[in-house]
């Protein structure tokens, strides 16, 4: 009947409530591997699903978990009631447990009802058809300025435009380190149209926030619109990624058109979707062309919170707008945010470094990037100086700021005027940057008129952000028209140089997508609005806002604009003709202003406007009000007019038969002017012509033409009117109206030309000018045009050479077709050229001279055309090899005789000798060097009879004397005589040997104040023998000798070079390089004994020979040099020996024999193996037992026979049996892999008592009120164990009987009793374990102050062989909550100390064991922190302190011993062999000790540390192991005698010494 009951109390909570699904996720596993489980829970209770989770996840009853929501909050009873339909939770280890993977959420984002009501109300970008996309970009800035409202830092948002293909798709995100979102504020985001106001009539009540400077209260994330209608304005998908704040999880929501798209034809849930719950830094759910986000995702790890909106499949042009109108729109939202960039007083660039209490902390950084090798464009707000509140505030010269309140609740608008002054020549009103024109001209203030003709005068910011739509004109009491009576001082255009600012809170209406206002304007300019001054930030008392508007203004037009501008400053006078006594002095008096572009001077005729009758006079004066010394702006002052009578004012010229001319135009040379001239004038004013014209009725006044204008030069027109009595210019002192008219006569075209003079005598080979003249029909000088090409004849007949011995003379003729006259003749005379070259006879190219002869040769000098020719200084030298050179005099007759002195020659068998003869003819004239100039020189040669002059500024040559002589200096020779210098000789100069080596040289005087330099460039003389320089002397075989073979020559002809080639050498290889030295390269020999080798270069007559010698080359191949005596099979044994070792078994092997030689392969021989087995070498184990045999916790192991099999596979016999090691692992082996392993699966043994799942604390109760006080367990399970705590009896069942004893065995004693006042409980024991949720005491139970309880757990189960040991609790019981609470801190404490106690006693008993192990196998001494002891306490912990790396090092007798522990720990233990420890013998005194005696008195008692160490067993082992880990360290009391002792013993030697300090 409880069942049945139980049933239809279920069922009747389910009809009431209804249907409650949820779905469980478990987690608990730190793997990737999930599950997920509904659960139908209605009509549930917490333990009810608590029991649900242990049966469906297979939940053991003693392991610890929670159940939270997505957002980690753990249930409990009352959270789990609140429970909604779909929610999905989390099965945990504890609520911080990092998620293992990704999970999902359903979520439903139903559109509010607003949306049905609302959503055809405004469209995005309705108001004032804007394009830019600043707009929606301001949108989510608004969402994440509400996120971060409530940081105390700087609030950064971040937009990152992803235009780089090589990172994936195009994207658009906004980052911010706000607050966050839960999964449940994440839905809520999704919700159309669920703004702030619907949320304050839900659970969450809106709180609106204190008024503050400016409303920059950041609560602009207003209607639950803007966020989702810019998203899908930019593209068609948005991710939403958000960490809450104290949470580990990171939430992630996608929406996507295309799924709406496929929800809607597939007829499902369109509202409806899944979040994502993630670990921060999860992007294994990201795709490849989102691989971006995968850099986002990896930079949440560390993050407290944050949101992302990713905004993907852009549209293109969006995406172009963006990368061209980068500057416009960041411009935008420097404009949209200004002043929460940069605070309540805007970007005032005029106070620099004054800003600083109230500088800004929001940052928002714009970051596009646009291909991978392109650099990104990267641009914080802040830096943003050209949007227009920027431009504004720092153009204006003043402010005038006010408050407007529109009534009771109707909220509170600041505002700021600002007045942009005229300076000087220009309005300073700012320009918008987006407007085409010249930047440098400003906006004219009238420009910013609305449509209607009102000047629009105030931006409008709502929350601190501009709403750019609305724009508001000018208030009645700071209207012209309004003002027109008070203010009609100010001038007009005052009125249009104003703007200003609004500001608002949420109290005003704006649209949805914030580009207007609804009703600012109407609710401002209602008559019920109240406008107050504010003064330094606070109202004003004064009364009336126009009146001190008009008085401000006034102020700043005669302040601040500088419009007029007085010149020409006079005195300072006293006008009695002034009314008011205080305006009659002082007044500056000035000659000249200058206004609107224009100059106005004393005595100019003026002419007035808007004066009433209009008025005509002359200029006396310009009078300004001040006292003043110079030139000055001002707003306005006051001129003198003297009036005169009405003359004429302009004069009109007209050319009506002729080409009108222009001002300025060039003509030439006898233009005829047309029917007007009065009056021509030169530039020496010298009259052509003049001309009075009469008036001729309705013709005006005409002139005839001028036709006589043949002068060059230029001309003046001017047309004057004259009085007609007098031919007066002028009348009543004042000009009348004059035309004026400025030409140029320039030369005419060419009619005639003339030969100038010009030298008659020419000679042959040297080219002559011939100078033409040309002149125009009126004899001016003029050039020839293109088309005009001289023409030129003669009688003398031309050919290649011309013959002319003698004097001679003929005709020119010059030709220039097209001219009147077009042809000139000149008389020539011709002789012969300079010299050209030298013809000698005999003409034969060898002649034969017997020994002992002289040679004559006849020589004449020609030039150019063959012809004898003499010159002065026509000297012609014949040179012979080993003769002294002969010499002849052509200067008179051009030709001469040169006979050689005789030729004496040792003559060998018999055999003729060759000389060569050259003849030369030296330049005789000088040889002048130019500043900088570069010449040649024979090298080695001697460059002699150097001489200098010295010239002045005027280029006159200076005389020089010894004082100027003594001041010349030369960078090529310190030996300079002054004798020398005295007569203008330089020092000799000796030109470099080698050939190419440029040398710079300088003549200077006086410090170099003047100087002269040159560079001289050695060039090859005759080659007198060859050189061959080697790189190195020793080449291996088959390596290429290393550089170039050089071989040095002194001529300058192509070089060409024998090599004869030696045994092994490589031609193919070898180069040649010939200039003046041959190179050559790839010299290499193949083959051949080593040794020196001879290599013979040879040139012409000239060899060299060189030795290089030639050593063993790098490896290129293995051989066998010679078989082994031994028989094939022994050698072959010892070699499968070697190879077995290493990894091989039985069978037919090739042992192959490789090289390598810095990394490259050296091939060789191969030798065949057979591998025969080992019958005494062991391969394997094989383990036998019985596998029916089961494993009981705690009792012993079956038999195991053990065999060791050798490499053929039969059993060895001889092994020893100590060497078999049996090792057992805890799961899955680790390290190394024994050759053997069996899997065993240890079960539980008997059942004998009844134990908790998990460790619980002493509980400590009293009998108060609060259940918490009074409960003994919650959530316990118990469960039938064995002896060793494993579980078992899942097959038994029964009950568990609960009940109070006394913990010293009393039983009189007083009880408490469990609630409901019983003394016992039964709880039922279901397959071996038992689930207590709770169990408490009565309230106002009975039990005695401060005793212990034990609370006896007592299982009865239901087969009666079995008994049971019962599970006892103690516990603390008191009448008072206070002594229950400081009683339930210290059990707390108490516990923790037993569990630390236990976990070191168990550390102990593992390293007991250890050691054990290690000593039984005669392994090891001890643990290096066992072997010694120190007597005095604080120079043990100095040296336990310095050594605590090896503290726990195992130190073994042997290598071997070494390894093998190594090895059985996996490489985890350190070890040390003492037999691979080498140490000094003897022991070292300390470093002051030199011989046995002190060198000084050390303070602080220095001692070797290992000397204090006393050694309970093995000192001479102990004694190895800490000289090799302390060495010679040195424990010293503090560290000032340290550093003493350092220095101390560093004076006397160097030495390393270190310390240990006691303090």
């Amino acid at each position: 009947m409880l069942t049945s009951a139980s049933q239809r109390r279920s069922a009747a909570a389910s009809l009431q409530q209804g249907e409650k699904k949820i779905r469980v996720y478990d987690l608990r596993l730190e793997t990737e591997a999930k599950t997920c489980k509904p659960f139908e829970i209605a009509g549930w209770d917490f333990n009810d699903f608590l029991q649900a989770l242990h049966k469906v996840f297979g939940i053991p009853s003693f392991e610890t978990f929670v159940v939270a929501t997505t957002d980690r909050i753990v249930l409990d009873f009352d959270r789990f009631k609140e429970l909604q339909d779909g929610s999905t939770l989390y099965l945990l280890q504890d609520e911080h447990q990092v998620l293992p993977t990704a999970t999902v959420e359903n979520i439903s984002f139903t559109p509010h009802y607003d949306t049905l009501i609302k959503g055809g109300t405004y469209e995005y970008y309705a108001s004032e058809n804007k394009e830019s996309l600043a707009y929606p970009l301001a949108e989510l800035i608004d969402n994440s300025l509400s996120a971060t409202a409530k940081n105390t830092g700087t609030r950064i948002i971040e937009i990152r435009m992803q235009f780089d293909e090589s990172l994936g798709k195009p994207a658009v995100i906004v980052l911010d380190n706000g607050r966050g979102m839960t999964t449940k504020q994440l839905n809520k985001w999704a919700v159309y149209r669920h703004s702030k106001f619907t949320k304050e009539t839900g659970k969450e009540d809106y709180v609106r926030p204190d008024p503050v400077p400016r409303s920059l209260n950041s609560d602009i994330s207003y209607f639950g619109v803007g966020g989702k209608q810019a998203v899908f304005h930019f593209g068609n998908v948005v991710r939403m990624i958000s960490k809450p704040v104290g949470l580990p999880d990171v939430h992630e929501l996608v929406l996507s058109e295309e799924e709406f798209e496929r929800k809607e034809k597939n007829k499902e849930d369109i509202y409806s979707t899944t979040i994502l719950n993630r670990k921060p830094g999860d992007f294994s759910h990201v795709s490849e062309d989102e691989r971006f986000l995968r850099t986002i995702i990896d930079e949440e790890r560390g993050k407290e919170s944050f949101t992302a909106v990713v905004i993907t499949g852009l549209k293109e042009k969006h995406i172009s707008f963006l990368k061209q109108n980068f500057d416009a729109w960041t411009r935008h939202l420097a404009h949209i945010y200004h002043y929460y960039i940069h605070g309540v007083n805007g970007n005032d660039l005029k106070q620099g470094s004054k800003k600083t209490a109230q500088q800004p902390t929001i940052d928002i950084q714009i970051t596009l990037r646009e291909k991978p090798n392109k650099c990104p464009r990267v641009l914080n707000l802040r830096e943003v100086d050209d949007d227009m509140q920027t431009l504004y505030i720092n153009s204006a010269a003043d402010t005038f700021e006010f408050k407007a309140s529109s009534g009771p609740g109707g909220g509170t608008v600041e505002g700021v005027l600002r007045y942009h002054p005229f300076l000087y020549d220009r309005e300073t009103y700012p320009k918008y940057p987006e407007d085409p024109e010249d930047p440098k001209d400003p906006k004219d203030p009238k420009d910013t008129c609305s449509a209607n003709g009102i000047h629009t005068i105030f931006e409008c910011f709502w929350n601190g952000r501009l709403i750019p739509g609305t724009k508001v004109a000018e208030f009645d009491w700071c209207s012209r028209k309004h003002n027109s009576r008070t203010a009609a001082d100010i001038p007009p255009e005052c009125y249009r140089r104003l703007s200003g600012v609004l500001f608002t809170d949420d109290n005003f209406q704006v649209t949805t997508n914030k580009m207007t206002f609804m009703d600012l304007e109407l609710k401002l300019k209602n008559n019920q609005t109240i406008f107050s001054l504010v003064l330094n930030g606070q109202k004003s008392s004064r009364g009336n806002i126009q009146k001190e508007f008009t008085q401000w203004l006034r102020n700043c037009n005669e302040k601040f604009d500088k419009q007029i501008k007085f010149v020409g400053f006079n005195e300072i006078k006293t006008r009695t003709d002034v009314s008011s006594k205080k305006m009659q002095h002082p007044w500056a008096v000035f000659s000249a202003i200058e206004w609107g572009g224009r100059t106005y001077k004393t005595g100019q005729l003026v002419k007035t406007h808007n004066t009433n009758p209009i008025l005509y006079g002359k200029v006396v004066q310009f009078l300004l009000h001040g006292n003043f010394d110079g030139d000055v702006y001002a707003t306005g002052g006051q001129v003198e007019v003297s009036r005169v009578r009405r003359l004429p004012d302009k004069l009109n010229v007209e050319w009506p038969n002729g080409n009108p001319l222009q001002n300025n135009a060039i003509l030439s040379a006898g233009t005829t002017l047309g029917k007007i001239l009065q009056c021509l004038h030169t530039t020496s004013d010298k009259e052509l012509a003049a001309y009075v014209a009469p008036h001729l009725g309705n013709n005006g006044f005409w002139f005839k033409k001028i036709e006589n204008l043949t002068e060059l030069g230029k001309y003046t027109l001017n047309l004057n009117t004259v009085v007609h009595e007098t031919n007066a210019v002028s009348f009543g002192g004042r000009a009348l109206p004059t035309f004026t008219l400025k030409f140029t006569i320039k030369e005419g075209d060419a009619a005639s030309f003339d030969i100038s003079a010009m030298s008659p005598t020419l000679r042959v080979g040297v080219p002559f000018d011939i100078p033409l003249q040309i002149k125009d029909g009126y004899g001016h000088s003029t050039t020839l045009t293109s088309k005009l090409t001289p023409e030129l004849k003669s009688d003398l007949v031309i050919y290649f050479y011309v013959l002319c011995l003698h004097f001679q003379s003929y005709d020119l003729e010059v030709t220039l077709p097209g001219l009147k006259q077009h042809t000139k003749s000149i008389k020539i005379s011709l002789l012969p050229g300079i010299p050209n070259s030298l013809h000698v006879k005999p003409e034969e190219t060898s002649i034969d001279v017997e020994n002992g002869d002289q040679v004559t040769f006849h020589v004449e000098v020609h030039d150019e055309a063959g012809n004898i020719t003499a010159n002065p200084k026509q000297i012609v030298r014949c040179e012979v090899k080993g003769f002294p050179p002969v010499v002849t005099d052509c200067s008179s007759t051009g030709a001469g005789q040169l006979v050689t002195k005789p030729i004496n020659l040792k003559i060998m068998k018999g055999e003729q000798q060759e000389l060569k003869a050259q003849f030369v003819m030296p330049d005789n004239e000088n040889l002048v060097l130019r500043n900088s100039e570069k010449i040649e020189w024979i090298a080695g040669g001697l460059l002699d009879n150097l001489f200098y002059k010295l010239y002045d500024e005027a280029g006159r040559e200076v005389l020089l004397t010894a004082e100027i002589a003594s001041m010349i200096k030369v960078n090529w020779t310190g030996d300079v005589f002054l004798e020398d210098l005295v007569k203008g000789k330089l020092p000799d100069l000796q030109v470099p040997k080698r050939v190419g080596e440029q040398r710079f040289y300088q003549v200077s005087y006086q410090d170099q104040s003047v100087s002269v330099s040159f560079t001289i460039v050695p060039r090859p003389d005759e080659p007198e023998r060859l050189k061959v320089a080697l790189p190195q002397t020793t080449v291996k075989l088959g390596e290429i000798l290393s550089g170039n073979i050089s071989e040095y020559k002194s001529d300058h002809l192509q070089l060409i070079t024998f090599l004869k080639f030696t045994v092994g050498l490589d031609k193919s290889a070898i180069t040649f390089k010939c200039s003046c030295a041959a190179m050559v390269t790839g010299i290499r020999f193949q083959s051949g004994s080593l040794g020196p080798r001879e290599l013979s270069f040879s040139y012409s007559d000239f060899v060299e020979h060189v030795s290089i010698k030639v050593t063993a080359g790098l490896p290129a191949q293995l051989k066998l040099i010679s078989e082994p005596d031994l028989d094939v099979s022994t050698t072959v044994k010892s070699l499968v020996e070697v190879l077995i070792a290493c990894s091989s078994s039985r069978g037919y092997y090739q042992l192959q024999f490789k090289g390598s030689f810095n990394k490259k392969p050296i091939p060789g021989p191969s030798v065949s193996l057979t591998v025969l087995p080992d019958p005494k070498k062991p391969v394997s184990l094989s383990v036998e037992y019985d596998t029916s045999v089961k494993f009981f916790a705690g009792s012993k192991f079956p038999v195991f026979s053990v065999t060791v099999v050798s490499d053929e596979g039969s059993p060895i016999t001889t092994f020893n049996p100590a060497a078999v090691s049996m090792f057992i692992w805890d799961g899955v082996s680790s390290g190394k892999k024994p050759p053997e392993r069996i899997r065993i699966d240890v079960v539980a043994n008997q059942p004998v008592k009844l134990g908790p799942v998990s460790q619980t604390t002493t509980p400590v109760v009293s009998y108060s009120e609060d259940i918490a006080s009074r409960t003994l367990v919650e959530n316990m399970t118990l469960r039938i164990m064995d002896l060793y705590g494993n579980p078992a009896g899942q097959d038994l069942g029964g009950k568990v009987i609960i009940t109070i004893k006394s913990s010293d065995g009393e039983r009189n004693k007083s009880f408490p009793l469990f609630e409901r006042g019983a003394s016992s409980l039964a709880i039922n024991l279901v397959e071996g374990k038992a689930h207590i949720p709770r169990l408490a005491i009565r309230e106002n139970s009975p039990g005695d102050n401060s005793s212990t309880y034990i609370l006896v757990f007592k299982p009865e189960v239901s087969v009666h062989l079995i008994t049971l040991t019962a599970f006892e609790l103690p516990f603390l019981f008191y009448n008072d909550s206070q002594n229950q609470q400081k009683m339930s801190e210290l059990t707390r404490k108490k516990d923790e100390l037993s569990s630390a106690i236990e976990k070191y006693n168990e550390t102990l008993r593992t390293y007991k064991e250890l050691l054990d192990l290690l000593t039984g196998k005669m392994y090891c001494v001890l643990f290096v922190g066992h072997l010694a002891l120190v007597q005095d306490d604080a120079a043990a912990w100095v040296i336990s302190w310095h050594i605590r790396g090896d503290m726990d090092c195992v130190i073994t007798k042997t290598t071997e011993a070494a390894q093998q522990i190594y090895r059985d720990t996996q490489g985890r233990q350190q070890v040390m062999a003492l037999d691979s420890v080498l140490v000094p013998p003897g022991k070292r005194p300390l470093p002051h000790i030199r011989n046995g005696y002190p060198l000084f008195e050390p303070h602080g008692n220095p001692v070797y540390a290992r000397e204090l160490l006393i050694y309970p067993c093995d000192p001479e082992s102990c004694d190895i192991v800490f000289k090799n880990i302390l060495g010679d360290t040195i424990l010293i009391d503090d560290l000032d005698s340290a550093n003493n002792y350092r220095r101390a013993v560093s004076d006397f030697a160097e030495a390393d010494v270190q310390f240990c300090f006691l303090n």
